[in-house]
């Protein structure tokens, strides 16, 4: 069997698109040890994943310069590209998926902003500019290549999948949930005494990420007396792009490694305004975790935390909902609760996307 996954837009240091891909690449590195029998051909824009006897690299640097260049591949160019390489499945980690392609076909759908309601962008403001292209025009070419491609479509949560099928992309039979792996256990004990005290938000800095929200909220609590903590990965430069201002309880850390997110939901609450996600993984880690979370009330992280007891929901739209909860926490007057081991609907069950691909089976079960 051969495989061809396109994942071209993917590049180091591009957030969660990048970890999408060099996750599927581990997996498929530890299926390979097994399957010899199955080929893997990557399709990427840089030499950052390494060939071994059964994956193949080939690299396309040009088609990630341009939009235009990159929906010539979709619509026109890639078929032949592709083709020629005679997959038995083909795989795009990239929301669309290619036409033309003579084999079994997967999309990875994991683009939230064409399918979200929460927010309304202005082609007014500089900072949603962006967020308005990727809503419509992006969109758009998501949405007529996969109800024009034939293809089975992967997405993370429940959410999406029925906001796919509101807008008659493709039938709710041809579309799976696959919630992407968290971290299940730590290394690192919880410590009430310094969680209440803390809060941490591991975001970017776009402009739905509601940093604004949090600060205000910040700066309220901080009028009233209240001494804590609020630890966030923006980097200076995406705090000046968004217009705020530095405050005594907010430490802008930049971007921290892997092992130092996992501590800091340890000893720390977990403030979630975001408004957009695809899914929202620190919701899920910190879940497993058993920290405090506090998060906004979303499609999304009414999904993910469902019956977890160690959160409590606020207004996203409102800072004062927000400067409330906080407030709670730093009183003292809420506890954790003992975990349960009982896995919710968002967890991923289902085993690797690796075995879904080559499986091709599609299960809600």
């Amino acid at each position: 069997m051969r495989i061809v996954v396109n994942d071209i837009v993917a590049v180091p240091n591009s957030g969660g698109v990048y970890s999408i891909l060099t996750d599927f690449y581990n997996e498929v590195l530890n299926y390979s040890k097994l399957h010899k029998d199955v080929e893997w051909i990557f399709l990427v824009s840089g030499k950052f994943l390494k060939e071994t006897d059964n994956i193949k690299i080939i690299c396309f640097p040009e088609i990630k310069k341009s939009h235009l260049k990159r929906l010539l591949f979709e619509l026109l160019n890639g078929k032949k590209i592709i083709n020629s390489l005679k997959p038995d499945v083909y795989l795009s980690l990239q929301n669309t998926m290619t036409l033309g392609v003579n084999a079994k076909k997967w999309t990875y759908l994991h683009q939230p902003l064409p399918y979200q309601k929460e927010m309304k962008f202005s082609i007014f403001k500089r900072l949603e500019r962006k967020m308005l292209f990727y809503k419509y025009i992006v969109g758009s070419v998501i949405n007529y290549t996969l109800s024009h491609g034939d293809t089975k479509i992967i997405v993370q949560t429940s959410w999406m999948k029925d906001a796919v099928v509101e807008k008659n992309i493709t039938t709710e039979e041809n579309i799976v949930v696959f919630p992407p792996k968290a971290v299940s256990h730590l290394n690192f004990s919880v410590h009430e005494e310094k969680i209440f005290n803390n809060f941490f938000y591991p975001a970017t800095g776009m402009v739905y990420k509601n940093h604004a929200l949090l600060f205000k909220a910040a700066k309220m609590l901080e009028d009233e007396g209240f001494k804590f903590n609020i630890y966030c990965t923006l980097t200076p430069d995406e705090l000046k792009n968004l217009g705020l201002k530095s405050i005594n309880s907010i430490h802008v850390l930049g971007r921290v490694d892997r092992q130092e997110v996992l501590r800091r939901y340890s000893e720390s609450t977990l403030v979630f305004p975001s408004l957009i996600e695809t899914y929202g993984l620190p919701l899920q880690e910190a879940k497993n975790a058993g920290t405090f979370i506090l998060a906004g009330d979303t499609s999304f992280s009414n999904e993910i935390l469902e019956s977890y007891p160690n959160k409590d929901l606020f207004d996203p739209y409102r800072f004062e909902d927000l400067a409330d909860k906080m407030r709670l926490c730093l009183e003292g007057k809420v506890k954790i609760i003992q975990k349960s081991n009982e896995k919710s609907h968002s967890e991923n069950t289902k085993g690797s996307l690796v075995n879904l691909i080559t499986d091709g089976v599609i299960s809600d079960e």
